[in-house]
């Protein structure tokens, strides 16, 4: 018995919520390109499942990033089998550093990784998620169909049409360009894309009839459901009913693509929320409130109070310093809650107004204190370097805020009665800055990799010695790396089918695709500039972010006070 049938055994032994049907016309794979563990934590693609399964004679099936036996392939759970025999093959991808997975998953299962040189007879690949929706354009290459935007109603829609259409026997070609009809749905193989000497997009053409530009797909919340059929022990968030109670953000931070992607910034209902978590939740377990931004929610107090009474324990997603109450920190201490996640970012008054993020230095100082008079054992902040305009100061302001937090949260404890002895930890997550497609910030640069561990390393080494401190320092290579998948064309594209197809390293991938990553990531853009996401209407002129970036610049030039 080799690791993966005896891993799929124990996962599915353990899994409560699994949909199983046996009679059906249309089979699909719906795939994460990374582990169950991150997979099973991700509401949209448990989200998918259900809503795939719950249509007539479809049946949807899923597969990860396992240890698959090479001559064996990639194989869903259900069933054990080859994702190749399937109809359709869909990926959810939220993450572009997935993006590789999603390639050696295909070559795993011996799929032609470019959709041009894939048979009528080899299933469709189709995918979506918050990263292929921002810029498509890495995995134009190689997928079918892309979905831009919500994915609810528009899975539905495409598969019906999909069937009908297979009924019909309608030949490759002429099935992709009516899929493309479908709002949402974008069919790369009808977008030529001619580029500038530099690498750059210079002209997209447009043949078969199809959209010159694709909308981006939105949804009312008020006619769907979001929360997560299937609980595991095994998901990162272990035995967790996940419930999305937002979407999007109305508060428009300038590096952030949640506040412009997804608009207009919408809550379910309070009801809503506590009807799904009566009828679906089971055993009166652990329920995750997942959005952009839930502690923005109008109701959120009431909820969680509502859950904690009904026997629930509740976990949230990050919480803004300034819409925290010590009422809402009591319940969801009580109800078990353990880590307070709050997301300053930055140190200064003038880079939280360069980012458009409207808080304070006493706001964040505040919330640590709510933390500790709360009780709870875990305070963790994320911080952003290398945002555009940043200055030396505002690197040591990050380290001066964290200490005034460290000396409130660690060392504040010593004042509390003398029977409360639990350890308390504060971790310090600092992430580099990449630029986001259709934000203020995407004409912005990257700092260049050693700027961006210089910028670490004055943060890290003033703190590494705190008691109580835990730092988590990420990558610098796979956050430039990001910086690609992020802002990069069909090029950049290419340049992963040489990796990954051929097992070229990246240096020589990117110089036999001809990508020059220096003038994708390092360089500022200029405001007429042609992006390989243009492609995209999001439902914001690129006018409004030219003028959220102005402003930005101009709060930066400002003399100080």
């Amino acid at each position: 018995m080799n690791d993966f049938v005896r891993q799929r055994e124990e996962l599915l032994s353990t899994e409560k919520g699994r949909i199983t049907k046996k009679s059906c016309i249309l089979r699909v794979a719906l795939g994460f390109p990374n582990t169950y563990e991150v997979g099973m934590s991700n509401l949209g693609f448990q989200t998918i499942y259900r809503l795939i399964n719950r249509m007539d004679q479809v049946a949807c099936e899923r597969f990860f990033l396992f240890e698959y036996p090479a001559y064996r392939g990639a194989r869903t759970l259900e069933s054990d089998r080859p994702i190749r025999d399937f109809e359709l093959i869909a990926f959810s991808v939220p993450f572009e550093l997935d993006y590789p997975n999603v390639l050696q998953l295909l070559k795993l299962s011996k799929i032609p990784l470019l959709s041009s040189q894939r048979k009528r007879t080899t299933p469709l690949i189709i995918g979506g998620g918050v990263a292929p929706t921002l810029n498509p354009e890495i995995l134009a290459p190689f997928f079918d169909c892309l979905f831009i935007g919500e994915a609810e109603g528009l899975v539905e829609e495409f598969i019906q049409q999909y069937l009908q259409l297979l009924r019909q026997r309608t030949p490759k070609e002429e099935l992709l360009q009516k899929l493309s009809q479908i709002d949402g749905v974008y069919v790369p193989r009808f977008y030529q894309v001619s580029y500038h000497d530099d690498g750059t997009v210079k002209k997209i053409k447009v043949k078969g009839g199809v959209p010159s530009v694709i909308q981006k797909r939105s949804v009312n919340l008020k006619g769907v459901e979001t929360f997560s059929p299937i609980i595991s022990p095994y998901a990162h968030f272990k035995n967790s009913f996940l419930i999305e109670v937002g979407r999007g953000c109305a508060r428009r931070c300038r590096f952030c693509a949640a506040g412009y992607i997804y608009q207009p910034c919408r809550f379910y209902a309070r009801k809503i929320v506590l009807s799904q978590a009566e009828r679906y939740a089971p055993n009166k377990g652990h329920i995750g409130l997942i959005g952009s931004l839930i502690s923005d929610h109008p109701e959120l107090e009431k909820i969680c109070q509502a859950l904690h009474q009904s026997g629930f324990e509740i976990g949230t997603s990050s919480l803004r310093v300034d819409m925290i109450s010590f009422g809402l920190l009591k319940i969801l201490v009580d109800s078990g809650m353990r880590t307070l996640t709050l997301a300053p970012e930055v140190g200064t008054e003038k880079m939280w107004r360069v980012i458009n993020k409207k808080i304070d230095q006493e706001a964040v100082l505040n919330s640590a204190r709510l933390a500790l008079e709360a009780f709870l054992p875990n305070l963790k902040l994320y911080f952003i370097i290398g945002l555009p305009f940043e200055q030396e100061e505002d690197l040591h302001a990050i380290v001066d805020l964290i200490l005034q937090v460290h000396h409130i949260f660690i060392k504040g404890h010593k004042a509390l009665k003398k029977g409360d002895r639990r350890i308390r930890r504060l971790t310090i997550s600092v992430n580099p800055f990449v630029p986001k497609p259709h934000t203020p910030f995407q004409w912005c640069a990257m700092n260049q990799q050693e700027e961006l561990k210089r910028k670490l390393r004055i943060i890290y080494d003033e703190v590494k010695d705190l008691s109580g401190i835990h730092f988590e320092r990420k990558s610098i290579r796979q956050a430039i790396l990001q910086g690609m998948f992020s802002l990069g064309n069909r090029k950049v594209g290419e340049g992963l089918f040489y990796r990954i197809g051929e097992g070229l390293n990246l240096r020589q991938a990117w110089k036999k695709a001809k990508v020059n990553p220096d003038a994708i990531v390092f360089k500022p853009k200029r405001f007429d500039s042609s992006f390989p996401w243009d492609i995209i209407d999001p439902g914001l002129s690129k006018g409004l972010l030219i003028e959220e970036f102005e402003k930005a610049r101009k709060i930066a030039t400002e003399p100080d006070k």
